[in-house]
């Protein structure tokens, strides 16, 4: 900002922006859409504007605490439960974020089709944080306007001047490069082969995923769950197990993207398809999933996604880490997260409950997600646990029963 006085303006690009031609120069307007109807109000004119999008929104309460471990109360009320609630189905989970999705869009091409020389959105972190958007997950940003995430206290300052028609003048530029890539997903896989000839080729899973979002390097979305899952498997390779069933770990890519490219991917290739419930063969030879994708914090048990014949096989593997507060069970359903592509086609899919940290209050999406708020100790204690639950999962008898098979999509 070079009026009414000099700002360095704290931004970030969003998420595959296009670059501006050259340096980007006037006074911003504000605009804010809430409904179609609003397009209206501001037709014609936005062209070579610089727009700020959206207003200014309330502060978090700021005598909660910014880090936090689940309560012993919390944990109880959460085995509790009797209802999984939703999402219960794969389309259930992915509902709400298209409909997100085909808003965003139509305001972005709105933008764009009114000539907008650059856009401006407030963080959604109200911390002072940088955070990437949750709702522009869309890598086809063909023609798009350039887009900045502002820091809200900054963004709230010009937003305030702008409001009481001060003379604002800024400037901005972005150059940016683009590779050519495809929707598949690249994953990271590897296995300890199983050594039982009748059940060797069935499978447990550990996973996490290791694609992130520009801000930071995302060291708790999510290389730390991505560690937890290489490290349940290091111990195992140096304590020598020779598991009966294969236990085999994977990284996924595209989990930050719309439809989960890696796992939904895997899934397709490997399980089947869930929009027509085509199942292949392997689908027959798979026991369990277990998910690690929510930050540093200990895992304090697991989501069963409406699998209540799951319940006491977990109870007895998680029996010995009661010391350790690892042991809570939940019929709950969970979603936002890759062990729905597998739940997708009624597969035994369990996402880990950890402490929250300061996950949504500081890291997650931000640009603060980076190694030094890891936890070490935390991040072992739920390695430990995985490790021992992959080792048990591969060597019972039976594979981890199976809820009823989803219903195709309609």
């Amino acid at each position: 900002m070079l009026a009414p006085y000099y700002l360095r303006i704290n931004a970030i690009p969003k998420a595959w922006s296009p670059g501006t031609t050259g340096i980007v120069a006037g006074t911003p307007v504000l605009v804010t859409i809430r409904g179609d109807s609003d397009f209206v109000r501001y037709r014609g004119k936005l062209r070579g504007r610089i727009v700020m999008n959206g207003p200014i929104a309330l502060p978090r309460n700021r005598f909660d605490p910014p880090a936090r471990r689940w309560t012993d109360a919390e944990l109880d009320s959460l085995s509790r439960i009797t209802d999984p609630g939703e999402p219960r189905t794969y389309w259930e989970d992915a509902e709400g974020f298209v409909e997100g999705l085909a808003r965003r869009k139509r305001i972005d091409d709105f933008f764009r089709d009114e000539g907008a020389a650059a856009l401006l959105e407030p963080s959604r972190n109200p911390n002072a944080l940088l955070s990437s958007s949750h709702i522009s997950y869309a890598t086809d940003r063909t023609g798009a306007v350039p887009a900045f995430v502002v820091a809200r206290e900054q963004y709230d300052a010009v937003l305030r001047l702008v409001e009481r028609q001060r003379p604002v003048r800024l400037e901005l530029s972005l150059r940016s490069r683009f590779t050519q890539t495809d929707s598949l997903g690249y994953n990271i896989v590897a296995e300890i082969p199983g050594t039982d000839p009748r059940i060797g080729t069935e499978f447990v899973m550990v996973v996490g995923h290791f694609d992130t979002w520009q801000a930071a390097v995302g060291a708790t979305d999510n290389a730390a769950g991505s560690a937890v899952a290489m490290e349940a498997i290091r111990i195992l390779k140096t304590l020598g197990v020779n598991p009966r069933r294969t236990i085999r770990i994977a990284l996924w890519d595209g989990e930050e993207q719309e439809d989960y490219f890696g796992s939904m991917g895997y899934v397709k290739r490997h399980y089947g398809d869930p929009e027509p419930m085509r199942l292949l063969p392997e689908h027959a030879n798979f026991s369990a999933y277990f998910n690690v994708d929510h930050g540093t914090g200990r895992i304090r048990g697991f989501s069963l996604q409406g699998n209540a014949a799951a319940r006491p096989i977990l109870a007895a593997f998680l029996e010995p880490f009661r010391d350790l507060g690892a042991t809570t069970l939940t019929i709950r359903n969970d979603g936002s997260t890759d062990h729905m592509a597998f739940a997708s086609v009624g597969l035994p899919a369990f996402n880990s409950i950890q402490d929250e940290i300061d996950y949504e209050t500081k890291t997650h999406h931000t640009s603060l997600d980076f190694a030094n708020y890891l936890i070490e100790d935390d991040l072992k204690q739920a390695a430990v646990v995985m490790a021992s639950l992959l080792y048990h999962t591969a060597m019972r008898d039976e594979r981890m029963p199976r809820t009823p098979l989803p219903q195709p999509k309609r």
